[in-house]
């Protein structure tokens, strides 16, 4: 069959039998075009090295991070919501509680014997009072000594009380001080020590009690003799 025969030998025949030619050839290349299937997307999990550190962050970060982790600075750390903190504790690493700060009272006390007496060359005095049903934990002593020249210290004591452990056990310990001689003249000899410690004494719930210094020197001496303490430490509740 012949298309437009009205226009053949014609230039517009000629025009038309080219764009029919090749409208028959563009139908058959699309029947014999491949067709291509669609691949399906795919999430790659690639792990990446950062080489120019140290590598500065602003803003949030989410992390799940191993190995060592070196932060410059002290940046600020906010815990969203309330979290539970939990501390290992042991008894060979425990973590320490300071458990007494609201009721510890810090102080410092002394005393003066005055002059021992002429029999016995004996003197004592109060240095601090312990209230009923209270601790005290004594952790400086210091005490300065008057003697006859040539004279030394016969006997030099604190004397804590403690409530006992078992009925009828003691009830005061008795620390006996050293004393080494600083000056002196052709009458009198001055003895000092001062010294850390660590002495604990307490009372009963039923009252107070007081802990005391002892000195002895010789009674024979023309001159009076005594001895002046200071303690610091502090006191607790039971």
């Amino acid at each position: 069959m012949k298309l437009f025969p009205h226009c053949a030998g014609t230039k517009l025949g000629s025009l038309l039998a080219l764009t029919a030619l090749m409208s028959t050839a563009a139908g058959a290349g699309a029947q014999t075009s491949p067709k291509l299937a669609p691949v399906a997307s795919a999430s790659l999990a690639i792990p990446v090295t950062v080489t120019n550190t140290p590598l500065p962050v602003q803003g949030t970060v989410n992390a799940n991070v191993t190995g060592t982790v070196g932060i410059n600075s002290l940046p600020a750390v906010q815990l969203a919501g309330t979290p539970s903190v939990q501390l290992a504790s042991s008894p060979t690493l425990p973590v320490y509680v300071d458990a007494e700060r609201a009721a510890r009272n810090g102080f410092n006390a002394s005393c003066f014997t005055g002059n021992v007496d002429p029999v016995y060359g004996q003197a004592s005095c109060s240095v601090l009072t312990i209230p009923a049903g209270r601790q005290v934990v004594l952790e400086t002593i210091s005490c300065q000594a008057e003697l006859a020249a040539g004279q030394g210290p016969g006997d030099v004591q604190l004397i804590v009380p403690n409530t006992p452990f078992t009925p009828g056990g003691p009830d005061h310990v008795s620390h006996l001080l050293t004393l080494t001689k600083q000056a002196g003249d052709s009458s009198i000899d001055i003895w000092r020590m001062t010294s850390p410690l660590r002495a604990y004494g307490s009372a009963p719930a039923q009252g107070s009690v007081d802990i005391g210094v002892f000195f002895r020197a010789n009674p024979s001496a023309s001159v009076n003799q005594g001895i002046l303490c200071t303690v610091s430490g502090y006191l607790v509740s039971q």
